[in-house]
């Protein structure tokens, strides 16, 4: 039978985690295949990966050097046979019927991304919170994406259809270390023509220890440049440097207060990151309270202790 959903899983280092990963997928009452690439693991992962292949064909295996999270996700793309992708990291799994939720609710209204809820769960302290997607037009999906205020930045707990995908080159950065989910889905949703969102938890992460999402928190500004620096050039490249400008702002305020504190990020942001954020944006066209962020930015950087 001809997988309907091409289920990709950048491996690295998944020796402990990526066996409940992979079963909780081959659980998953719908036609599917596994996608999984071993991005030059050098603990047990790789052997993990070929015995759990043995055993069901179902799953498909690639070994490749190590190029991080978006090269293994681009070669899972490449790779993927099912007319749709979904994504799931090698320490994450999901949660029964997780698959055929998603995919009634896709193929039910014909939507190209079709994105579901996911909980996460602090191994270090057991707590869990659950995020669910911003529902909304083009504008309200950028803007959310931008703030991180939803489980929409994320590549996880969603379809996206595989044709969409391809046709449009929509490619995961790579060497991007954090945000590369908000990369790709700021391209995804750009080609997109319909999406859904539902409430329904279907998708776990594990936080904790050594997790990517753990380390992204350590020099969170100055590993986020490269997310800064593509989303800038997202809003040229489409004309949405008006349209983004407010999110653009919070999305620097909000990224250097989480790793500076908020006194200390309004001294540290300079005149040439003001001068980024305010690029191409057409200020008369601007709410009049958006117009005042631009001037009080411009003269004294300073002023964005005020910003909410």
């Amino acid at each position: 039978m001809e997988p309907r959903i091409s289920v990709i899983i950048p491996c690295y280092q998944n020796e402990q985690t990526i066996e409940k990963a992979i079963g909780s997928v081959l659980d998953q009452d719908v036609p599917l295949e596994i996608v999984a690439v071993d991005d030059g693991s050098t603990d047990g992962t790789g052997a993990v990966l070929d015995r759990l292949k043995a055993g069901d064909d179902r799953v498909r295996v690639f070994h490749q050097a190590n190029g991080g999270v978006g090269a293994a996700r681009n070669r899972g793309i490449d790779e993927a046979g099912g007319t749709w992708l979904f994504f799931l990291d090698g320490d994450d799994y999901l949660l029964p019927g997780a698959l055929r939720t998603l995919l009634e609710a896709a193929e039910g209204e014909e939507v190209d991304i079709c994105c579901a809820a996911y909980t996460i769960r602090h191994l270090e302290t057991g707590e869990e919170e659950t995020h669910a997607c911003t529902p909304g037009d083009r504008q309200v999906i950028y803007e959310s994406l931008l703030r991180g205020d939803s489980a929409l930045n994320s590549m996880c707990a969603r379809l996206y259809r595989r044709e969409l995908i391809r046709e449009k080159r929509v490619r995961v950065p790579e060497g991007v270390k954090v945000g590369e989910d908000v990369l790709f889905n700021l391209e995804a949703f750009r080609v997109a023509r319909t999406w859904k969102m539902l409430d329904r938890v279907i998708y776990r992460y594990e936080l904790g220890g050594d997790s990517a999402m753990t380390r992204a928190r350590t020099g969170l500004y100055r590993a986020s440049r490269p997310l800064i620096e593509g989303i800038l050039r997202f809003t040229h490249t489409n004309g949405l440097e008006t349209d983004l400008f407010r999110a653009v702002v919070d999305l620097y305020v909000r990224t250097m207060r989480a790793e500076y504190g908020r006194p200390l990020a309004a001294a540290r942001l300079t005149r040439t990151e003001v001068a980024e954020m305010t690029d191409g944006v057409k200020v008369s066209l601007l709410p009049a309270k958006q117009q005042l962020y631009v001037h009080a930015l411009r003269f004294w950087p300073f002023l964005s202790i005020l910003l909410p």
